[in-house]
This record gives structure tokens, sequence and C-alpha cells, in this order.
């Protein structure tokens, strides 16, 4: 069965009080507790088990759905109600003993934490292979360097410097001494900063990118769409036409469409309704330029319901797997449905960058088997794995990938990104000097 976690022959039910007792998950690193009309969650490692919230479970049966038991109630597996990802739990007899001994430590012990990190990597990083790390050999390194009586800000940059060699967007560390992202940057902000060095110019290449996009937001309103320009969803979502048959449709961003940050139902709600105002206006044209160049991601079901709008039918997005144990999850096979309002079904021109981000990528994923589709630009940015997110035991917390995504013929795109079948550069020197978009202008080329 290939959705990670499922149960076979379960039974659905209609919330988790029927679940009383302990559960682990099958990769994630959780413990469940259900205890009458409550729930706690615990982060697992092989040394660890850590309290991190607690709640009702009135709130635990709003959050996920499609909860499926095993008929002798020692499996479950459920879906978070605004994500794509199924997660198994199974049956424990009692919490694991690293519960109790967890109370016992000291939450601020240098070395304590040290350990907690290193295992939270080594147990559930996904990409250590593909990124060349050898995680123990980072551990012998590292690990003289931190004692007991270590100071904050030297585990701060000890942590941090053995997060550097992963090159991974996904990875964050939050301190109060600092926040590090591990992520490297795309190599357009290497060629932006050699036209500063050139200009003699000394300031930082982010505002001179922000710029940029400024001009060629600008040049698409005025030379490319006459100024008719259509804003929706909190004005993350812009269309019009290129001309009497091709449409542009702007998706800057894959969460905030409602407006409230960190609500992911209101934004797929208003993804729903702007997409319908999108196609009652430009879904009768033959040809739709879709731009995601600077779309930075969000959330994966907001990305999977812009899909929807555009796909012909049902297909294969791609499979998802985690890190479980020494290997991985089944996996989970996700699907693209088209929507049950009216989808476009003209020939579709999917604009991205190296800008083009996380769950924008799960967007280019979910269209790769769109029988009309042509994707123009640069390769996406390759940061493809949900973020698990994690603490240590003296309250700082990381985010790390912890999943492996493969598209619907088994390709994985994590580091390299989705490659386009036609490539031109963004916001290439060119086309600025011209006043012009290329990729814009092969579209209406292609479309002719």
């Amino acid at each position: 069965m290939a959705n990670t976690g499922q149960i076979a022959h379960s039974s659905t039910v209609t919330g988790f009080d029927r679940l009383q007792g302990v559960w682990r998950s099958r990769g994630y690193g959780k413990v469940l507790l259900i205890d009458g009309d409550e729930y706690t969650i615990f982060e697992e490692t092989a040394l660890s088990c850590l309290k991190l919230h607690a709640g009702s479970l009135d709130e635990l049966d709003h959050s996920y759905e499609n909860l499926e038991v095993s008929p002798n109630q020692q499996a479950f597996s459920a879906r978070r109600a605004t994500g794509v990802t199924r997660i198994g739990f199974r049956r424990l007899k009692s919490l694991p003993a690293t519960a109790a001994e967890a109370r016992a430590r000291d939450k601020d012990d240098p070395d304590y934490n040290f350990e907690v990190f290193w295992h939270t990597f080594a147990e559930h990083y996904a990409l250590f292979a593909l990124k060349g790390v050898d995680w123990h050999e980072m551990y012998q390194r590292f690990r003289p360097r931190i004692t007991s009586g270590s100071d904050p800000e030297l585990l701060y940059a000890t942590l941090a410097a053995m997060l550097r060699p992963l090159r991974d967007g996904h990875v964050h560390l939050h301190t109060p001494w600092g926040h590090y992202s591990a992520g490297a940057l795309p190599a357009l902000y290497k060629r932006l900063d050699v036209e500063l060095e050139d200009a003699g110019e000394h300031r930082e290449t982010t505002s001179y990118l922000g710029e940029l996009r400024d001009w060629l937001r600008e040049v698409i309103h005025e030379n490319y769409l006459g100024g008719r320009v259509r804003h929706g969803a909190n004005h993350l979502v812009e269309w019009g036409r290129l001309n009497e048959t091709t449409g542009y449709l702007n998706i800057r961003a894959m969460a905030g469409q409602s407006g409230k940050v960190g609500h992911p139902a209101n934004d797929l709600a208003a993804t729903h309704v702007v997409m319908q105002q999108v196609l009652s206006e430009l879904g009768g044209l033959p040809n739709l330029a879709v731009d995601i160049r600077g779309n930075g991601g969000g959330y994966d079901g907001v990305a999977l319901c812009f899909a929807s709008y555009l796909m012909d039918r049902k297909r294969l997005a791609f499979t998802k797997s985690a890190r479980h144990g020494g290997g991985f999850t089944g996996q989970q096979a996700v699907c693209v449905t088209p929507a049950p309002h009216d989808t476009y079904g003209g020939n579709l021109f999917v604009l991205t960058s190296e800008l083009t981000a996380s769950a924008a990528e799960i967007f280019v994923l979910a269209l790769l088997q769109h029988p009309h589709l042509t994707l123009i630009g640069e390769p996406t940015l390759g940061i493809l794995s949900d973020t698990l997110e994690r603490h240590l035991p003296n309250g700082w917390h990381m985010t790390l990938s912890n999943e492996v995504y493969r598209a619907f013929d088994g390709e994985t795109y994590e580091d390299v990104g989705i490659p386009p079948h036609i490539r031109l550069p963004f916001l290439g020197r060119v086309g600025r000097e011209s006043g012009r978009d290329p990729m814009l202008d092969r579209v209406l080329k292609l479309a002719r």
C-alpha cells in the first residue's frame, strides 16, 4: 500500500477519544499521549523525549482528519486538516523511559543539548547522502568543543558550524544568541554581486534584487498587461491578458492569501475564491502563462489547490517518504485532482527561477504530467522537503528536511531543482537593457 502509515482493513472513527494511551509515530519523531479528554505531544530521539505541547482532544480533532484505526486498535493514521502528509502511529505500552529522564536533566546543560541536537539530525535528516556529509564524522570533530561549562554563545557557534556544510535552505537554528540559516544563496545573487562590484556600488545585493523585481513587475503591468491588472487573495495573486489569446497569472506565494499569517485553512478558502475569479476571466483563452519566478513557497496544500484549477484530470503529483529508523517510511502517493469548479484546459506556460522554492516547487511537481505544459526560465531552488520543526531542551528550536520527494516518474529534484524545458535567465542584462521580459516574449512567440 503506497500511503505512509495507512492501516490495512482500517475503519474510520470520529475522534481521538477512542484512542486512549501512548502512541509513537512512524518517522517524524513524535510520541502522543491521550489521557481522558487531553493530549500531550513529545519530541523523541534515542536519548530524549521532550514534552512539546498539550491541549484538548477537541483541538486535536480539528487539527487532523481522515482518522483511520486498525481493527485491533494497535495502530492508526491521520492527515493534518490543511496538509498532505498522512502520519502513522503505533501503540506503546507506556511513555518511553527517556521522558522521565528528560524531566530529571538540567535543560540548560550544553552537553545534553549538544547530544539531543546531534541525535535529532542523525535520526531525522533525510539528505546526508545527497549532501555528502558524514554526520558521525561531524560528531567526532565538534563534540570535544562542548563541555558542561560551555557558554551558550559557544554552543550556538558550534551547532551552526555543523549545519553549514548541509547547504540546505530548510535548515535553520533559532536561539537568543542568533539565527542561522544553512541555505546557499542562488547563483543569481553572485551574478548581481558582480554587477554591483563592476559598477563600483556598495550596497546590499538583497535590496538591489528587490529593486529589479519591482522594475520587472512594473514592466509586466504596463508593457504587457496595458495597466489592466486584477488583484486578489491579499494581493498575492495578479492576473490579466497579454493579448487576445494569452492570459497571465502571477502567484507570488503559497501562503498568506487570507491575509492571516499561520492560517492555512483560511488561505485554502481564499485560494478557491481567487482561482474561480481568475478562470471566469481567463479560462476561455487558449494559452495561460503562470508566473512563479518570485514565489518562495508556503503550504503544500495551497500549492496543490492552485494546481487543481489547472489540471486536466486526476494525476500523481509526487510521492514522499520520511526518515524512519535507519531508513525511510513507505512512499506516500499524493495526487492532484481537478477542482470541482471549472478548470483551465488550454496550453500552460509556467515561468520559474532560482527563487522558485519549497511549496512553489511542489506546484511545479503537481503539473509535470500536464499534457500541454511548457516550463520556461531557470531550474527551481531545489528545497522540496517539508520542514520538520524540532526543539532542544534549552528551548532553542530548529528546522530540518526529513523527507524525500519524488516526481511522478521517480525523479528527485532536491538540491538540483526542477529544470525548465526552455532555459532563459531571470532578470538577465539583455532583458533589462531592452526594457523587456524575455520569458514572456517567448510565451507570446510560442502562443502564436
